[in-house]
């Protein structure tokens, strides 16, 4: 599965799939679909964002493992060990949190633009 997949052919992959969810995007905004291919799509999207998330969730322990572990004498993992991981959980986290936060807030302005476009005002600015 996706846990054996090497870094780089995980890439890969990430990229393919924003590329199909982009067309998919693309196909529910411009034509009208059958509530059955909106149910596909909506299930495809929500396998794709699943998929995203265990992404996410195994670079953070492969980032916080190799960071963090590397005493391998003993079967018990040192208390430096599970300090430095709790810590470079928590970063890791807020950092996830502070993107998302900063994502938000720009389409939030770019929405807000391109509404004031379509209602007669100045075309949207980059």
């Amino acid at each position: 599965g996706i846990l054996h997949t090497p870094p780089h052919h995980r890439r890969n992959l990430r990229r393919k799939e924003k590329a199909r969810m982009s067309a998919i995007q693309g196909m529910m905004d411009n034509q009208a679909l059958t509530k059955k291919e909106q149910k596909e799509i909506e299930s495809m999207m929500q396998d794709m964002m699943f998929r995203e998330m265990q992404e996410v969730y195994i670079g953070l322990v492969d980032r916080c493992f190799n960071k963090c572990v590397n005493n391998f004498r003993s079967r018990k993992v040192q208390s430096s060990e599970k300090e430095c991981i709790k810590n470079c959980v928590a970063k890791s986290i807020a950092h996830t949190k502070r993107v998302q936060m900063r994502f938000t807030e720009q389409n939030q302005k770019l929405n807000a633009q391109m509404q004031a476009g379509a209602a007669g005002g100045m075309p949207p600015t980059q």
